[in-house]
Formats: C-alpha cells, sequence, structure tokens
C-alpha cells in the first residue's frame, strides 16, 4: 500500500512540474502553430477599447494573418515583405519589414533566442517576459496548461495590445 501511494504521489508531483516547466524552445515551438484569435487594444489616450478576430496560419513560406472583423484584412509575411490586403477597399501594399524595426513582428518572425543583444528574457512558471535592451518594447507569453494562451504588448504609439489564441 505504501509503494502504491508513493508511486501515484510520485506521478502526481512529475506531472505538476512537466506542466510548469516552460522553456524557450517550447515558445518557439508555440509561435509557429496555427491560432484563432481575439485582439484588444486599449487607447490610453482616449481610454477606447477596440476588437478584432481572425486567424494566424503558418507555411513553409511565411505568415499569414487573416483579419475577419470588425474590418477584412489580410496580412502575408514572406522572407522581408508583408503584403496588406484590405479586403473591402480592395487595395494591396507591400512593406520591407526589415525597415519597420518592429519588436514585437521580429519575436515573432524569428523566435527567441537565449543569449541575445537586443533583449532580455524573464521566465517565469506560467509566462515567458521579453524586454528590449532599450526597455521600452516588452512582450509577455502567458501559457495555460502549457499552451501560449495570450501576448500582451504596447505598441510604439503607446497603445496596450493583448491577444488571447485559441489553438486551431
Amino acid at each position: 500500500m505504501k509503494s502504491k501511494f508513493s508511486f501515484i504521489f510520485s506521478i502526481l508531483f512529475c506531472s505538476v512540474l512537466i506542466e510548469a516547466n516552460i522553456s524557450i524552445e517550447h515558445l518557439n515551438n508555440e509561435l509557429k502553430k496555427d491560432y484563432s484569435f481575439v485582439e484588444r487594444s486599449l487607447n490610453q489616450s482616449d481610454l477606447k477599447i477596440e476588437s478584432s478576430k481572425g486567424k494566424i496560419i503558418f507555411d513553409q513560406s511565411g505568415i499569414s494573418v487573416i483579419v475577419m472583423s470588425p474590418f477584412e484584412e489580410n496580412y502575408r509575411i514572406e522572407g522581408s515583405t508583408m503584403e496588406i490586403y484590405d479586403v473591402y477597399l480592395d487595395q494591396k501594399q507591400v512593406l520591407d519589414i526589415k525597415t519597420s524595426e518592429n519588436f514585437f513582428l521580429n519575436i515573432l518572425m524569428n523566435g527567441i533566442v537565449e543569449n541575445s543583444d537586443e533583449y532580455q528574457i524573464s521566465i517565469n512558471p506560467n509566462s515567458i517576459g521579453i524586454i528590449g535592451s532599450d526597455e521600452n518594447n516588452i512582450v509577455n507569453f502567458f501559457f495555460n496548461e502549457n499552451s501560449l494562451r495570450l501576448i500582451k504588448y504596447k505598441d510604439s504609439i503607446g497603445v496596450e495590445h493583448g491577444i488571447e489564441l485559441t489553438q486551431l
């Protein structure tokens, strides 16, 4: 009986450790999965919360972000270019993302490197924080049951974003 109890306790203890064990490698793997998302942004200047919904789809040549509401927009990132297509206005724009120097986009595209000169990494039991070397850029990744569920960051104009993720 005592050995049976010890065995069950060991299994439960190990499963708790495994669930709370997130890492840079785990985050990088989670960032390459397909998700549906709800993005909410808070603009501090007018205290207005805006929301959008869509999907993030990865393939071998790049990433597609399909925004379904409130406005239909498609973003396609391949290599160093991002194509933005406004479905309603039937307009297309192509940007060189290397010139944009977007901290958040660079993390999503390239993943996290453990010993980077560009940022510091803070790993907690259920989250990973990335702090830019200038300390103005902060991106937080939150996990629930070892799955990436929420990304929070503030953009270059001070708007706070929360992206809730559901794996497809």
